[in-house]
């Protein structure tokens, strides 16, 4: 997941100028590696995937939930996410996707979290099947 985060910010520094220069948009739309570097800093220290003994409800779970908190702070833009858009070039673009990716990454890592102490206290415990 690092990998892909490093190669999708590389990407995303390197093209997305000329997509602002064309557009004449700060964040233009139809740049995306952005989206992909931010959705990765999510899932970077997810612990289901290194567990190794975790159902596809827990998994599919885990991602479905990432998701959306990844959007949620992508598009809410907390303080001081909105301020990063202000970068030059295609820093702002990609640093505003990455630190909602973190602000998600730290939500996320509560949830799995409370879901682990959940479902090991014998509070129905998510199977598939």
């Amino acid at each position: 997941m690092a990998t892909f985060a490093l190669a999708a910010s590389i990407i995303c520094v390197k093209f997305a100028p000329v997509a602002i220069t064309a557009t004449g948009k700060t964040d233009p739309p139809e740049v995306v590696t952005d989206e992909f570097a931010g959705q990765a800093v999510t899932f970077l220290m997810s612990p289901f995937p290194a567990a190794g003994s975790v159902s596809a409800v827990e998994l599919w779970g885990t991602v479905l939930v990432g998701f959306l908190l990844f959007r949620f702070f992508d598009i809410l833009k907390p303080w001081p996410i909105r301020k990063l858009e202000k970068l030059p070039a295609g820093w702002g673009v990609l640093f505003d996707d990455v630190l909602a990716g973190t602000y998600a990454a730290v939500v996320l890592q509560i949830c799995t979290r409370l879901w682990m102490v959940w479902g090991s206290a014998g509070f129905g415990r998510l199977t598939a099947g």
